[in-house]
């Protein structure tokens, strides 16, 4: 069970990188591309900011890395909260990922600058 679940885990995370492009590893070690990841600004890039027109291209690229991350876990917590009701583990993780999806989104809000012109 736990060599499957290492080798989807492995998988989900190569999709992801794909997915991303494939950036340098380098690259998505850097804190303004995890933080770019972290806030969601690769899906709230908006082109007429002058905030989001001074971000390096690239690492705006990779930071769709830990946006898809993200959306990894996020389904999992959900197929997690399916099965809550056998165990109280799956209902702690799904309870303990919707309060970090919270979190995540309410940071993405506030740095989501919306100063156009």
């Amino acid at each position: 069970m736990k060599l499957r679940f290492a080798a989807a885990t492995l998988a989900v995370l190569a999709l992801c990188y794909l997915g991303a492009g494939a950036p340098a590893l380098a690259l998505l070690l850097k804190p303004a591309v995890i933080s770019d990841g972290l806030t969601l600004k690769a899906i709230t890039y908006h082109w007429t900011n002058r905030f989001d027109q001074a971000m390096p291209e690239a690492e705006l690229l990779a930071s769709r890395f830990y946006v898809l991350v993200f959306a990894a876990v996020s389904v999992l917590a959900a197929i997690s909260a399916l099965k809550a009701n056998r165990d109280a583990k799956s209902f702690a993780f799904a309870m303990g990922w919707s309060v970090v999806v919270l979190v995540v989104l309410v940071c993405a809000q506030t740095q989501a600058f919306y100063t156009v012109g």
